[in-house]
């Protein structure tokens, strides 16, 4: 049977070396202060929406940049230092969702690995070079792949798919006859009753999400810069999703 859901893809604050053009992947880093204040117009535009399920890279700027956009009613708009990171009951803290490792370039720009051969090699072509100390593009896609198929398997045992089909069937009519009213300028200020997902994550991720579920989408054409959203409608074929972008 088909499930559709809306993904809510959402890069993390920015970070100094976001700032410094820095290659920026496991390596640990919180985000800045105005990074955090660029997160607020999300945190306003999620603060009626009811996700059915919220993953989380498990690296911290990403895990602050989730406190901000979904905070406790108890909490700041803008947490303080001495409550970094913390971790929310009910969320999933994936490293699958953890943006590429680039091993020795880690911290480096571009213009300190322009001369090298490798480097510039990577740049052409991902698939054919490996960082020196870091992650393959095989193993890096794989992971992801890894995710979007446990989404399925994830979203199917939440829905009890196979023991209640009519659970999903109604969500999905009701989203779609919501979207129609939207659509005919009705309906404004109404909650949509709609599958959705929420990730919070990386650059890097985002793309791969896209390239493997968008057709004619190659890595690099998706841009998404730090702290802002990619949305996509997202329907299982049976063996994988499918997609159509809802926002740029």
């Amino acid at each position: 049977m088909d499930m559709r859901i809306t993904l809510h893809l959402v890069r993390h604050g920015r970070t100094l070396w976001n700032e410094e053009r820095r290659y920026l992947g496991h390596e640990d880093q919180g985000i800045l202060v105005e990074g955090r204040q660029q997160l607020l117009p999300l945190r306003e535009r999620f603060c009626t929406k009811q996700f059915v399920r919220i993953y989380c890279s498990d690296l911290l700027r990403c895990r602050q940049t989730l406190n901000v956009i979904l905070p406790d009613s108890t909490k700041s708009a803008i947490p303080d230092d001495e409550d970094p990171g913390r971790f929310i009951p009910g969320v999933e803290y994936d490293p699958r969702l953890r943006e590429l490792d680039f091993g020795a370039w880690e911290g480096n720009i571009y213009e300190d690995l322009k001369s090298d051969i490798s480097y510039r090699r990577w740049i052409d072509n991902p698939a054919e070079v490996t960082p020196p100390n870091g992650e393959s593009w095989e193993a890096f896609c794989s992971r992801i792949q890894a995710f979007l198929t446990g989404l399925y398997l994830d979203l199917k045992e939440l829905l009890h798919v196979e023991e209640d089909p009519d659970t999903l069937v109604q969500a999905e009519a009701e989203a779609e006859a919501e979207a129609e009213a939207e659509r005919a300028g009705y309906g404004c200020g109404t909650q949509r009753a709609e599958l959705d997902v929420l990730v919070v994550t990386h650059g890097g991720v985002i793309r791969q999400i896209a390239a493997a579920t968008l057709s004619h989408t190659e890595f690099w054409e998706t841009q998404v810069s730090p702290g802002e959203e990619l949305k996509l409608q997202l329907t299982w074929d049976g063996d994988r999703w499918e997609g159509v972008r809802l926002s740029e």
